[in-house]
């Protein structure tokens, strides 16, 4: 009897993974979602055996249906993997308490009922791309576009008396296929945590992407390439990184069941700085400032332009790094529409990086007028609200996406002029489903700020090297176009190209690739100083498989 259950179990997990245009869509985070469910079901599964098991010999229960159309099933495109054809069931060895085998103990014997998930994501492509800066011109590329492996732990609680309650762990690293690997592609760099799940939901520890990150991840039909909406959105100032689009470091958080659609997700980052100005790398963050890239820009590593003097450790988290921070999110659900509304909060963060500011090293930036740049230490926040339909258009499924992000710094009156930390943006995006075919277009602008510390170097072979303009003297809007389609073998395995425009305003200097690809593409002369109002354009092709 047992043995029929877990074998209709089988097939229905194997009927979970069959093709359907929306598994076909599925971002990273759904397939997560997807394989909580269904590790969630394998243990109520279980609890059914073991509840048969004790019934007297004569009580028969049928077995679990056989399904045959599997068509009518969606569910998570990667998880084929763990449901491959198994051999004639032979009764397992050694004791079972209530139908489930046991293993020696220390003093008792122990359950055996740890589910232990291995998965990844291998995403590879050639890029073409020029930054329109005077001595760059036309460059080839190929990125990795954070292709990822990880392993998941689910524990079951139930034999021990905890009904409908587990423990839960997951260690996710990032794999560079095509660079040579740093730190950056270290065990656990990627979402990690041990939790414990129960109908109230699950409360986590370790690192993860924010619920802010999180809550509108779906709507970016380019995510990971030089497409990413990242390029503005999520991004407070331009350049190589979107603070608001981040995963964070020593985090505890917290992920509601869903409730007649509702979600809710929070999460808390304590900021463990040696320096009250958080100009320093966190407790156990050897190297690395909060909210900075690897290595990046604003990392304390040295030779990264973070570290004073290049010295490790010397103060020099001055480009975005802040205290403690919280996330929240909040979405909703019901048939073909979907909402979200989310916030997060940065509290102090450092720019002593654009006046010159930092401890021990005072080195003032003035303009040519006399006047001195600054600023400061500040919180930095953002929220957006946004949604999304779904409907057959006759073609076949049409997606179609759209929000407002609002992010913010409280600086002082003094300090506006040089504020180019607050700014509104809008973005929109539509997927129209063909056949195998996926065409995808999205649409992302930023606004002005009121101002932009950063000394913009003029786009000019002759005057490059001595001249510099004031950024705030110039508006620093943004807008980005991207166009694309995608071609899926089957729910594992897909080919895609992208083609994506940068378009920008005197002042700004936004990259492509921002978050998520293997590399960014900015506006930079060969000397790395900053460009203003480069026009951006890249291309690129790749395969992405998910196993």
């Amino acid at each position: 009897m047992r043995n029929k259950l877990l074998s209709g179990t089988a097939c229905a997990a194997l009927c979970l993974v069959s093709f359907s245009g929306a598994a076909r869509s599925a971002t990273l985070d759904d397939v997560m979602a997807r394989l909580d469910k269904i590790e969630k079901e394998n243990a109520e599964l279980r609890s059914k055996v073991r509840s048969l098991s004790a019934k007297p010999a004569a009580v028969s229960v049928a077995a679990a249906p056989a399904v045959t159309d599997p068509s009518k099933f969606k569910g998570n495109p990667v998880l084929h993997g763990s449901v491959a054809t198994s051999p004639a069931p032979v009764p397992p060895p050694g004791p079972m308490i209530a139908g489930i085998p046991v293993k020696a103990g220390p003093l008792t014997p122990l359950i055996d009922n740890t589910t232990v998930t291995l998965y990844g994501s291998i995403d590879l492509s050639g890029d073409i791309f020029n930054p329109s800066v005077f001595d760059q011109g036309t460059k080839l590329g190929v990125a990795s576009n954070i292709s990822s492996f990880g392993v998941r732990v689910r524990h079951n609680l139930a034999p021990y008396g905890w009904e409908g309650m587990a423990v839960v762990a997951q260690l996710e690293s990032q794999v560079d296929f095509a660079s040579a690997p740093t730190e950056r592609a270290a065990l656990g760099t990627r979402d990690s945590y041990l939790g414990l799940e129960g109908p109230w939901g699950a409360i986590k520890a370790g690192k993860s992407d924010t619920p802010y990150k999180k809550s509108t991840a779906a709507m970016d039909p380019f995510t990971r390439t030089l497409g990413d909406y990242n390029s503005i959105m999520g991004n407070t100032g331009g350049d190589n990184r979107a603070e608001f689009d981040w995963r964070m470091n020593h985090a505890v958080w917290y992920e509601s069941p869903i409730y007649n659609g509702f979600q809710f997700s929070a999460l808390a980052s304590p900021g463990q700085n040696y320096a009250k100005d958080n100009s320093d790398y966190s407790y156990g963050d050897a190297f690395q400032c909060n909210g900075a890239s690897s290595r990046g820009s604003g990392s304390n590593f040295p030779g990264t332009g973070g570290a004073v003097a290049g010295n490790i450790g010397g103060n020099g988290c001055t480009d975005g790094s802040y205290g403690n921070a919280y996330s929240a999110a909040l979405t909703y659900k019901n048939g073909p529409f979907n909402a979200i509304a989310a916030y997060e909060l940065h509290e102090g963060v450092n720019r002593h990086g654009d006046d010159g500011l930092e401890p021990g090293l005072i080195a003032p930036v003035f303009l040519a007028d006399g006047s001195q740049v600054l600023t400061g230490v500040h919180n930095e926040w953002a929220a957006k609200v946004g949604g999304g339909y779904h409907f057959n258009d006759g073609l076949g499924d049409l997606q179609l996406n759209a929000f407002y992000e609002w992010i913010r710094r409280e600086v002082t009156a003094i300090e506006q002029p040089f504020n180019e930390r607050s700014r509104d943006a809008v973005f929109a995006s539509a997927t129209q489903m063909i056949g195998k075919w996926a065409i995808s277009g999205s649409y992302a602008h930023a606004f002005s700020s009121p101002g932009n510390p950063a000394m913009l170097s003029v786009n000019d072979p002759v005057l490059a090297s001595a001249a510099t303009l004031q950024g705030n003297l110039f508006a620093n809007d943004a807008s980005q176009y991207a166009i694309g389609a995608r071609y899926y073998f089957n729910n594992w395995a897909s080919w895609y190209v992208v083609a994506s425009q940068l378009n920008q305003g005197p002042g700004a200097h936004y990259c492509l690739g921002a978050s998520g690809h293997g590399y960014q593409v900015c506006s930079r002369d060969a000397a790395n100083d900053t460009i203003g109002g480069a026009t951006i354009r890249a291309a690129t092709t790749g395969m992405t498989f998910n196993f």
